[in-house]
């Protein structure tokens, strides 16, 4: 399985990953968005069933990484011809995120190609305030989600799906006032990782009992304190 990641998500991380037995593949920057955020894969990618999004001119400027992150996890590449720009909301076409067959986010202002391929696959599509979705959740399978977000813990509680509300801040994110929790984690397979220490959180003993309590075991990649890479995706 590989580990997709921020091309500046610190070696020691990235090694415990590798150690964990994950093939480790970072993501060079897109220079259509903000520094910080240019290389997080949830704002430059989509997983969704069998399909991997991008963007067409990501996918042309890095098209041979690409191919082989598509080709490892077994998945359809779709590059999507959608304008990009670091100005808000045009930098979130692919921030969105699943839980069962639920797919969430600002639906608005996704790829149409996404949102037929979802409406295709059975998904039913779940417009919240909150423009980056992905980055502001955390997933445990399809059963459960912590966020920060108030338009997001109201979408999920409509769908029978637990939450776990938290505050926000508490991760850190070079250039802005802090990051997402989402985005400093990733799960597969009743484990997740953090970037970062997630004792380091104000609400890292609650996020953690949440966790456990849905049968995760948690591990954190390194003793810095939480930080927002864009998320880890599993494929």
């Amino acid at each position: 399985m590989i580990a997709i990641v921020d091309q500046r998500m610190p070696k020691d991380a990235q090694s415990r990953l590798f150690e964990l037995g994950f093939s480790v593949i970072s993501l060079p920057p897109f220079s259509r968005l903000a520094a910080p955020v240019a290389s997080h894969p949830d704002m430059l990618m989509l997983p969704l069933g069998d399909r991997l999004f991008v963007y067409k001119e990501y996918y042309e400027a890095h098209a041979s990484l690409l191919d082989t992150i598509a080709k490892s996890a077994g998945r359809k590449l779709y590059a999507v011809d959608k304008v990009v720009s670091e100005q808000y909301p045009e930098d979130i076409g692919l921030n969105l995120f699943t839980v069962g067959k639920h797919l969430i986010g600002r639906t608005d202002k996704a790829p149409r190609e996404v949102l037929d391929y979802a409406e295709e696959r059975g998904y039913t599509l779940h417009l919240v305030k909150q423009g980056y979705a992905k980055c502001s959740t955390v997933v445990l399978g399809d059963s459960a989600v912590v966020t920060a977000d108030p338009s997001i813990l109201a979408a999920v509680t409509t769908m029978g799906i637990d939450s776990l509300s938290i505050s926000a801040g508490g991760v850190s994110l070079p250039g802005y006032e802090y990051g997402f929790i989402g985005g400093a984690c990733g799960a597969v397979d009743n484990r997740i990782f953090f970037c970062g220490s997630l004792a380091s959180h104000p609400e890292g003993g609650a996020i953690a009992d949440f966790c456990r309590g849905h049968g995760f075991e948690i591990i954190s990649l390194s003793n810095l304190p939480l930080f927002d890479m864009g998320s880890i995706f599993f494929l």
